[in-house]
């Protein structure tokens, strides 16, 4: 049986915002999946990839990451939408930042697009709370097995290699089909 139950398939993408990559995984292969599939799935995002974040001692942490400060600042706003937002409501707003010349400061524009709340996602991205969501990002993310090498990486059901890596990258509904254990869906025929 799946790991989200149900017979759903529980998928996992960790990225960054500003990593062209995981730009074009947005646009080529989560979002279109996610619109077909989005009842089988159990869709997860955990925005920090090739970062480092180290406790101060007072509460907050030094943030590193692969683009600079401002991939940083992307990668925290979308972590205080996590928090606060729906999968599906998640999903629209990642998407229209990620599909955007440069997401990480998108946060407020797409906030608008698609009707969520910008104020506690603002104030959340520049405080101690949002620095200490995204350090959790970053223990999760380094203790993925095998470890990260590439961003996006993507788990299906908890589990990734090289060659599934390379699939969903390509070809993630095909993928999330073959995994998916439920009744016959339409979109997986």
């Amino acid at each position: 049986v799946s790991g989200g139950g149900r017979g759903r398939v529980k998928v996992t993408v960790y990225f960054e915002s500003l990593c062209s990559d995981s730009m074009k995984f947005f646009k080529d292969q989560l979002y279109p999946t996610w619109r077909d599939l989005q009842d089988i799935m159990d869709l997860e995002f955990v925005p920090f990839g090739k970062a480092t974040a180290t406790p101060t001692g007072t509460g907050d942490y030094e943030m590193e990451c692969q683009h600079g400060p401002n991939e940083c600042y992307g990668n925290k706003v979308m972590t205080c939408a996590q928090n606060s937002l729906t999968i599906a409501t998640q999903m629209e707003l990642f998407h229209c930042m990620m599909t955007k010349p440069y997401p990480a400061f998108t946060g407020e524009q797409c906030s608008r697009e698609v009707g969520v709340d910008w104020a506690p996602i603002d104030e959340c991205s520049k405080s101690t709370v949002g620095s200490g969501l995204l350090y959790k990002n970053g223990v999760r993310t380094s203790s993925l097995k095998p470890r990260v090498y590439f961003i996006p990486t993507v788990t299906i059901d908890g589990h990734y290699n090289r060659n599934q890596l390379r699939t969903s990258l390509g070809d993630l509904k095909t993928q999330i089909c073959e995994v998916y254990q439920g009744p016959p869906h339409q979109n997986c025929l």
